[in-house]
């Protein structure tokens, strides 16, 4: 397939069919970075320790960095 034929078929995408598309292509860039791949081994490690957060603390510091602008 010819990066022309990709073009065009990305271009008939609806914006959520795009953003699908982007962030899977991240996905296959960042899943052949080694470095990645132990940060996300870490972090499972973290969690799995139980260093994690609730629902309730994500919604507060959502809700703050919300009333930031952030």
């Amino acid at each position: 397939m010819s990066t022309t034929v990709i073009s065009e078929t990305l271009d008939r995408l609806s914006p959520d069919e795009r953003f699908f598309a982007a962030a899977y292509l991240q996905h296959l860039s960042q899943e052949e970075d080694e470095g990645w791949r132990q940060e996300i081994e870490r972090t499972q490690t973290e969690m799995d320790a139980g260093r994690k957060f609730s629902l309730d603390q994500v919604r507060k510091l959502h809700e703050s960095l919300n009333a930031q602008g952030a």
